[in-house]
């Protein structure tokens, strides 16, 4: 299902899952923006994407029938003990020629619409505390600290 976005601002994009075929443009639209590519990674995300679509909302743009950003999300019903349904938003990302174009904006439009047809009643994600650009993006589009704090240790193979 292609979904093309039209909001007061945005671009005209057209929306859509994604598929295995879209690994290439999403390693390197990540690896422009990180600095390196993570190829690995993104094949296993969206392998997992397109084999359990009904865990995994995954979503290109496009543009001039290139694909210019994604989106990559899972869907949990439950976790830590909780049972409300939610998305975790794992990786986004946008090519630096679209962006300020509201790429961004039009993926988690398009987000935000097919969690709540599955009846998710938040999406989650975590960003590098530091990572300024993508926090006043996030806020921009309406998310907020969490009430949940999420706690590290590191693993020492020697203890």
């Amino acid at each position: 299902m292609n979904a093309i976005v039209e909001e007061p601002g945005t671009d005209l994009v057209t929306v859509r899952a994604m598929h295995a075929s879209d690994v290439a443009a999403v390693v390197h639209i990540d690896a422009v923006a990180g600095g390196r590519a993570r190829p690995r990674y993104f094949e296993l995300m969206i392998e997992r994407s397109v084999k359990s679509t009904k865990l995994q909302i995954s979503l290109v743009a496009e543009s001039e029938g290139r694909v210019v950003g994604f989106v990559i999300a899972s869907l949990y019903y439950g976790e830590f003990g909780m049972t409300e349904t939610t998305a975790s938003m794992e990786a986004i990302g946008v090519e630096p020629a679209s962006r300020r174009h509201r790429v961004a904006h039009s993926l988690l439009v398009q987000l935000r619409r097919n969690v709540a047809a599955i009846g998710a009643t938040s999406i989650r994600t975590e960003v590098e505390w530091n990572d300024f650009d993508l926090l006043a993006f996030l806020r921009s589009e309406g998310f907020i600290p969490s009430m949940r704090l999420c706690l590290e240790r590191s693993v020492d193979p020697t203890e």
